[in-house]
């Protein structure tokens, strides 16, 4: 009988994967392990490619590079390749113009205060309109939020202990004079859950851009609520 469990959950798998491209099954790999899919079933291991890389970034990947995404996170940051050395051009275009309506980030308070709004002078942003939507399903739970927007449990605390947190609004023209566009992996911000191409574990679109000082930006108080 135990055989017969493996087969059923071996065979699907070894099939899916050889039927994948490298960078998709590698992408897959990436995605579960930093995002919230660990506890996947295995009726779903056949359609690995659509259910955990999102769906842009599946057919994104330039024909002629010998680059794979082990390949970049591997290489380290500093050394890391240009976005532009693996992906296809138009995937990239239209992946910035989601921020065509602004840019959005949060900070704590106090390493606001410590470190300014750029790591390194660059700061990693999300699409305004989706942040905003996000929030929304969100429902005014601060514990909720944090990994909604993959910032970790905690970012905001909880209902009965709020950290002071800042919302920071940027607008089209300021992301554009920043040199808006998709984070390398070379940024001091990148964390270890860092993806090739553009998007948190959980599937949120990020971009990043340069930025000195609060002189540019919106920044106010924020709250969940």
């Amino acid at each position: 009988m135990s055989k017969g469990i493996g087969d059923s959950v071996i065979r699907p798998l070894k099939n899916a994967l050889d039927d994948m491209p490298i960078h998709v099954r590698q992408l897959a790999e990436m995605f579960r392990k930093h995002g919230q899919k660990q506890n996947r079933n295995t009726s779903a291991v056949q359609n690995l490619d659509s259910a955990d890389v999102t769906h842009p970034l599946q057919t994104a990947w330039r024909s002629d590079t010998d680059w794979t995404p082990d390949g970049i996170v591997g290489t380290g940051k500093g050394d890391r390749p240009d976005p532009g050395d693996y992906l296809d051009g138009d995937y990239v275009r239209q992946h910035l113009d989601r921020f065509e309506g602004g840019a959005t980030r949060f900070y704590r308070a106090d390493n606001l205060d410590k470190y300014g709004p750029g790591n390194g002078g660059t700061t990693f942003v999300f699409p305004t309109s989706e942040i905003d939507d996000i929030i929304r399903q969100a429902d005014g739970d601060p514990e909720a939020l944090s990994p909604m927007l993959g910032l970790g449990d905690g970012f905001f605390g909880t209902r009965d202990n709020p950290v002071d947190v800042v919302r920071a609004d940027f607008s089209p023209q300021q992301i554009a004079d920043g040199n808006l566009r998709l984070p390398s992996g070379n940024e001091g911000g990148a964390n270890p859950q860092w993806i090739p191409g553009g998007y948190l574990p959980d599937g949120i679109p990020e971009a990043v851009f340069d930025i000195s000082d609060r002189s540019v930006g919106d920044f106010t108080p924020f709250y969940v609520e």
